[in-house]
């Protein structure tokens, strides 16, 4: 049951005017926190549940006004032969609240990634966007996974369904199943993320972490990743009325194999849906992971090309499969 009292929660972006999350004209609304991390994940600021220092070393003037502001004495300076450079112990950062280091910058090298927000001011920024979606058109939550911040999600999809707002989400399948049970009555689309059927290899590149823990929501833990996602599969296509259309992001040596694609495509149809868009990968969001002092994981798989791409649409659709080729969809 969705709460009466309209939840917060934290985002890291709002984003109008795309065009290929669901139909029409929308707005995407960037949740933070997943139970996944994805090798190839280009929203790496998504992961964690909590706010987290962003910061640019090329506009940094070392000038030592975020060292003396932070009470936690969580930044320091290496020093590289003539070069100096800030170190940040993450650690820390988890557990800050007031983050008096990206206060002190003056140089725009230090912000904040996400911060928190109710439902119903989310739901009024929304309406901003309102005049420019055009026929068809609405919001669609990501992230990260939306559907981790179960009531927040919930709350927020209840009110804009009530205001005759189409909503989408896009989610992993890795939340317990009572997450999707909240949300489900408020939902037109969902996009649903198949990223292998192979279960050694989700776990080789998806480092799900397993069970979940109260007292930290920085870090939730999610039990048997691999069999809960396909799990949730199976019961959303078979007690959602909506539209629901699988995702696969095609990544070169990981999941592109006609065994993979097979096994995939078979297991769309068991559920009795029939559709399925394959997404290429692409290596835009590698910069981001410099900014949270992370690597970057993708770096050995490569771009596909367009002959890759049609095969697999090709084989998907041998199959009685409707593919959508990256963003050419009907929608």
């Amino acid at each position: 049951m969705v709460q009466t009292k309209l939840a917060s929660g934290h985002i890291f972006d709002i984003q109008g005017f795309s065009v290929h999350d669901g139909p029409g004209c929308r707005t995407l609304v960037f949740f933070k926190g997943c139970s996944l991390e994805c090798a190839w994940c280009s929203n790496p600021e998504g992961r964690s549940f909590l706010p987290e220092p962003l910061y640019r070393e090329s506009k940094c003037t070392f000038d030592g006004l975020c060292i003396k502001s932070c009470p936690h004495k969580a930044i320091s300076v290496l020093k590289i032969g003539d070069c100096d450079q800030l170190i940040f112990d993450r650690g820390i950062c988890d557990t800050c609240t007031t983050f008096d280091c990206a206060e002190a910058c003056c140089s725009g090298a230090l912000n904040i990634g996400g911060y928190d927000i109710s439902a119903e001011d989310l739901y009024l920024r929304i309406l901003r966007d309102r005049p420019y979606w055009g026929e068809g058109g609405g919001i669609t939550l990501t992230g990260g996974e939306p559907l981790a911040q179960p009531e927040f999600a919930s709350n927020l999809l209840k009110r804009c369904y009530d205001g005759y707002i189409h909503t989408a989400i896009e989610t992993c399948g890795n939340v317990p199943w009572e997450n999707y049970e909240m949300a489900l009555p408020f939902i037109d689309w969902i996009f649903f993320d198949l990223k292998t059927l192979n279960e050694d290899q989700f776990i080789k590149f998806t480092s799900p972490v397993a069970g979940i823990t109260n007292d930290k929501p920085a870090r939730p833990v999610m039990a048997s990743s691999f069999s809960r996602i396909v799990e949730n599969a199976g019961r959303i296509a078979k007690e959602f009325p909506g539209r629901l259309i699988f995702r696969l992001p095609v990544i070169p040596g990981f999941n592109d194999d006609v065994a993979n694609i097979t096994e995939t495509a078979q297991f769309i149809l068991s559920t009795g849906r029939n559709e399925i868009n394959i997404l290429p990968l692409h290596h835009l969001g590698r910069e981001k992971y410099n900014l949270l002092g992370k690597k970057y994981g993708a770096w050995d798989f490569k771009i596909p090309g367009n002959p890759e791409l049609q095969k697999i649409k090709d084989q998907f659709e041998s199959q009685g499969i409707a593919c959508y080729n990256g963003s050419e969809t009907p929608f």
